[in-house]
């Protein structure tokens, strides 16, 4: 990598190809063309993403963890646009190294380069540290780390080093979850700046908001993930819990504890549409709404306002953009579809899955469409399926859940495990139909919630395309 960026010759023309291979891609309807026109601009110049990155006067700040990357990246990009940052940014969410090159190309000019301040890159945890040896990183975001494609990742120590080489490749500025135990103990060598929550109102507290108080505990402390003090090595203990693992934590062997973050949400409210909180930078507050539900996406907010602090953005800005924040593609994404409304929430693991339920039967008139594949970008192993909280829908009383995708049969069994009668639950494997039927059987004031894996996500934007309507980003 050259110190200046200065671009190559090689490099000028891996830039024109990629272009000119992603306008072809989209005009010919073929795609999105974020990734193909990233590989052919390595295979023509392996130096282009290096060069690119090093242009930017602020350098590069990636986002990593198992759920909320593109949220998180997404959030922080309507705060650096509202601060007056110029950025480029993988809105996308094509975050392997192909993917983040054709982003930066994207955001190119073939003879001169990048005029941007910053790169902002959602990145794999995989990928971080391929990506942070082209790349200098200056700080890198983690949002948390729960299980997740077991095939792919292996346990969680495995993603742990992954991402813990990916922070020292260059000695990176770590930008963490203090409520997570799997997170906060990352990089301890390097620089870090904490975010965390202080307390939920207590009408928030539970994110169901209903079932007997036995079954709220069950609900809050599902998909906790064993944790250890990297100290001592006893396990991690709670004075509080918010959901799985994260919450305030402390080890009983020795005096190792949650470290006290300097970017905090407090008094957070939740509701079935949106969220409110206190955010307390450096002792100053600010009343924030966040146009999402979910206490993670709370988490993903406060991610994002961490790491605009970090990169000097004022509070007011932060907390316009995150008011202004359109949600990106599939991730609690607001569709009128015919006149009628329908949320989109990706769901890829017991975590993630569990809270976009939570928030799902906050909504008194929602009807359900879950939609789950098994292919490789979705992760072959469902058995991810029976850790998932899908016992929060046996609240719902509000008609008939439809199950979809290949996996399909997999789904309602799961389902009726979790106390839906078989009468309630409608198998229809092709998402077509299945959204068809969702739609069809909306009426006034009604909300269809559709959660799909990652590939009938896809599958989603095709159909909806075909019929006139187009998703955030696509």
């Amino acid at each position: 990598m050259t110190d200046d960026g200065k671009l190559t010759s090689s490099d000028h023309a891996a830039i024109l190809v990629a272009q000119l291979t992603a306008a072809t891609i989209r005009r010919l309807g073929l795609g999105l063309g974020s990734n193909l026109p990233g590989r052919l601009a390595r295979k023509l110049s392996p130096t282009v993403l290096s060069h690119l990155s090093a242009q930017t006067a602020r350098g590069v700040i990636a986002v990593t963890g198992t759920n909320g990357k593109s949220t998180t990246s997404g959030i922080l990009s309507s705060i650096l646009r509202t601060a007056g940052f110029t950025f480029a940014h993988n809105r996308q969410g094509a975050n392997l190294v192909t993917g983040i090159t054709a982003s930066l190309i994207e955001s190119s000019n073939w003879k001169t380069g990048i005029a941007a301040d910053l790169c902002l890159f959602e990145i794999d945890e995989a990928a971080l540290p391929v990506v942070a040896k082209e790349v200098k990183i200056g700080s890198v975001v983690v949002t948390n780390l729960f299980r997740d494609q077991l095939d792919r990742f292996g346990e969680l120590d495995t993603t742990a080093r992954l991402i813990n080489a990916g922070i020292n490749q260059n000695k990176s500025t770590a930008i963490l979850n203090s409520d997570d135990p799997n997170v906060s103990q990352l990089a301890p060598d390097v620089t870090h700046l904490f975010f965390g929550l202080e307390n939920i109102l207590p009408s928030s507290s539970d994110e169901s908001n209903t079932g007997s108080e036995s079954s709220k505990l069950v609900s809050a402390t599902s998909n906790m993930e064993l944790s250890y003090c990297g100290k001592c090595g006893k396990e991690i203990s709670y004075t509080t819990v918010f959901y799985g693992q994260i919450g305030h934590w402390y080890c009983q062997g020795c005096d190792f504890k949650r470290p006290l973050p300097k970017v905090v949400a407090r008094d957070v409210e939740v509701a079935a549409t949106h969220s409110r909180f206190k955010l307390v930078i450096e002792g100053k507050i600010e009343e924030c709404v966040l146009p999402l539900p979910g206490l993670f996406n709370v988490y993903n907010a406060l991610a994002a306002a961490a790491a605009a602090h970090h990169l000097g953005a004022s509070r007011e800005a932060i907390r316009y953009g995150m008011k202004e924040y359109s949600t990106l593609f599939g991730r609690s994404e607001r569709l009128t579809i015919e006149g009628k409304s329908i949320i989109v929430q990706l769901i890829k693991n017991p975590a993630g899955a569990t809270q976009a339920l939570a928030s799902c039967v906050k909504d008194s008139k929602a009807k359900v469409l879950i939609a789950i594949n098994d292919n490789l970008a979705d992760g072959r192993d469902i058995s991810w399926l029976w850790d998932a909280d899908f016992e929060q829908l046996a609240a719902l009383k509000n008609g008939t859940m439809i199950v979809s995708g290949q996996r399909a049969e997999d789904m309602a069994v799961r389902l009726k495990y979790a106390g839906i009668s078989s009468d309630q639950i409608a198998t229809v494997p092709k998402l077509a139909q299945a959204l068809r039927q969702g739609i069809d059987s909306l009426t006034e004031g009604e909300t269809l919630w559709l959660m799909p894996t990652y590939t009938n996500l896809l599958d989603l934007q095709k159909i909806l395309k075909a019929m006139g309507y187009s998703m955030n980003c696509t």
